[in-house]
């Protein structure tokens, strides 16, 4: 399947943004292990992970097809995508929030700060797309 520059520009945007955003639970999780206890740590994955799955799929979803033409496509993609993406929230909250070995504090923690790192994508502007006559 053939893309255009900018689909592709757009597309590696979307994984940096992902990339950074792992990162960043992979430095909280650190944190929490040199800080507190591997229970922690782990919730602390848990909570970023429960982020960062949905948010993958989502992803994934939105950018299955672009270009000219398929706007229609796209966007119901990326509604379905939204859909997925809050229901696998909610049903991995309600697995891992059973569950007895789980230190809510740092898992709520990691998932707040990772869910507002999306506002990180906002200070990076998308790539211009450029205009043909």
């Amino acid at each position: 399947m053939a893309h255009s520059l900018y689909e592709l520009a757009i597309r590696s945007h979307a994984l940096k943004l992902l990339l950074g955003q792992l990162l960043l639970v992979v430095f909280m999780v650190l944190m929490t292990e040199f800080t507190s206890d591997h229970r922690s740590a782990r919730s602390a994955l848990l909570g970023g992970l429960i982020f960062l799955v949905p948010q993958f799929i989502f992803t994934k979803l939105s950018f299955l097809f672009m270009g000219k033409g398929k706007q229609l496509l796209t966007n119901s993609l990326m509604l379905f995508g939204y859909f997925c993406k809050f229901t696998l929230m909610i049903l991995l909250f309600a697995v891992v929030l059973n569950h007895p070995q789980v230190d809510h504090f740092n898992l709520f923690i990691t998932f707040t700060i990772v869910m507002f790192s999306q506002v990180f994508s906002l200070l990076r502007p998308l790539p211009a797309k450029a205009v043909t006559c």
